[in-house]
């Protein structure tokens, strides 16, 4: 399987390029997509027509009151043996 790069007609970088739906003689890439003046009133924007917010994953929460008695339970046995 191929996949082929067109050169995007804004900034002329080889990537996977759309026909942009306001301006059809233009190329474009996804970068020069999302950079355009255009887009707030682009009916159907060639590249990611809904923009997602990224949101960082949950980090674990360290479980304190195990953690505790754990260390508790080794510092015991360190103590009596």
């Amino acid at each position: 399987m191929s996949i082929y790069w067109e050169r995007c007609s804004i900034c002329g970088r080889h990537r996977p390029t759309r026909q942009c739906w306001l301006h059809p003689e233009r190329i474009i890439c996804p970068y020069c997509c999302l950079a355009c003046p255009e887009r707030s009133i682009c009916p159907r924007p060639a590249w990611f027509p809904t923009l997602r917010h990224v949101q960082p994953a949950a980090k674990p929460q360290p479980k304190l009151e195990e953690a505790r008695r754990a260390l508790e339970e080794l510092l015991r046995k360190l103590e009596g043996g």
